[in-house]
């Protein structure tokens, strides 16, 4: 099976200080891979990287290589890398209207147009988090409102709708208690479909409990 991403001997550099130093790895379609070290060892820089953000950094510097099915992605249109490769930070913005309206969002991207059909679409999406019993009274009241803990959910149920190859997530368990967490952890797990997502995390605890293969950068 190919490898969505591949990384051949990735470094970065801001000026003469190196972040990351000969990252190698290949990730495959409908698998998740947990990036571990503690705050300060490239994780989140590993992310832009593959994002394509650190091209907006006129400090950094990258060698090496990263392809996307095969695609050295420097050589790729950037607006179409990033809509392959969607990246959620971890403080994530909810969009600054209702929550019905962000969770319509993406359906509407996609054509669908109808009541009914996107009802159903938010009632579903919304239990799938676990968010429905919490906020189905709610969903007009503006989505920049809900805790940290909801808007992280929110943002990942947003990013598993959206037709990307890869899914990239920076800390998404920080601020979560232990059954959000695993909340959110088994919607990633059952709604990954065959993309390949890479998430950034310091939480040793929670990646044992999870079982999910581990790239320590320390």
């Amino acid at each position: 099976m190919e490898e969505i991403l591949m990384l051949k001997n990735v470094s970065v550099f801001y000026g003469e200080h190196p972040v990351l130093k000969d990252v190698n790895m290949g990730i495959r379609p409908g698998r998740i891979l947990a990036v571990m070290g503690p705050s300060g060892s490239g994780k989140t820089t590993l992310l832009r990287a593959l994002n394509g953000l650190l091209w907006e950094e006129p400090e950094a510097e990258m060698k090496g290589e990263i392809c996307l099915l095969g695609r050295d992605t420097r050589t790729m249109d950037r607006e179409e890398l990033r809509r392959r490769v969607g990246l959620v930070f971890q403080t994530p913005q909810p969009f600054p209207f209702s929550i019905y309206k962000n969770m319509t969002y993406a359906p509407r991207y996609y054509g669908i147009r109808k009541k009914e059909q996107l009802e159903e679409i938010v009632r579903e999406k919304l239990m799938m988090a676990g968010l429905y019993e919490e906020v189905k009274g709610e969903l007009s009241k503006s989505a920049l409102k809900l805790s940290g803990g909801q808007k992280r959910r929110a943002a990942l149920l947003r990013a598993l709708w959206a037709g990307c190859d890869t899914l990239l997530l920076d800390e998404p368990f920080t601020g979560m208690d232990p059954e959000t967490m695993k909340k959110a952890a088994a919607l990633l797990k059952e709604r990954r479909g065959e993309r390949a997502v890479l998430l950034a995390t310091h939480d040793r605890e929670a990646i044992r409990e999870l079982g999910w293969r581990v790239i320590d950068l320390t």
